[in-house]
């Protein structure tokens, strides 16, 4: 079972859903159209939580800026949720960009990770993005599903198929993604 995960969403769900037809039981998390952007993925033991930070997130938006908050204040409310979820697990993780993604997105990130949570997250290019956990390690790959017949077969965060254990809108941009075509 897959959810897609929309631009500037932050969403949590469990790895695992015994409703689901995937081998194992498994849910993925997946995003597309990573132009620009950055998917953060972590494992949280059974937890997963998928990021699809948009490429309007810059120096000039990262701290609040008066009216809004920042993308520092919103990925770290994302994240004490998560980590709220299984506070004792460390969680492991990756960060996927683009080609001619602005290289300041991509290590801005992994600094904040780095720094603040204590995550040392692996890194690749691609376009898009797919987690999932199985026996509490993370699984990533740059493919949207397992088969590629499988690519429109997902839910989104307006109607996901597993229920999302934490979800945060990283700015007033975020909007689901859109669902699969014929749907």
């Amino acid at each position: 079972m897959l959810i897609r995960v929309g631009l500037d969403q932050w969403i949590a769900v469990a790895g695992t859903n015994l409703d689901s037809k995937s081998r194992g039981h498994l849910v993925g998390l997946n995003t597309a159209g990573l132009s620009g952007c950055v998917a953060i993925g972590l494992s949280w033991g059974d937890v997963i939580s998928l990021a699809h930070v948009y490429s309007n997130c810059t120096s000039a938006t990262w701290l609040a800026n008066g009216t809004a908050p920042g993308y520092l204040q919103t990925l770290s409310a994302a994240f004490q949720a998560t980590r709220a979820l299984r506070p004792q697990v460390q969680p492991s993780g990756v960060i996927v960009y683009s080609e001619g993604t602005p290289r300041w997105l991509p290590r801005q990130l992994r600094e904040w990770l780095t720094e603040a949570h204590g995550v040392d997250p692996e890194e690749s290019m691609s376009a898009t993005c797919r987690i999932w956990v199985e026996n509490g390690r993370l699984g990533c790959s740059t493919k949207l599903a397992e088969d590629p017949a499988d690519n429109n077969n997902y839910t989104t965060s307006a109607n996901a198929a597993a229920p999302i254990l934490a979800y945060q809108a990283l700015s007033a941009d975020a909007a689901a993604a859109s669902p699969p075509q014929g749907d």
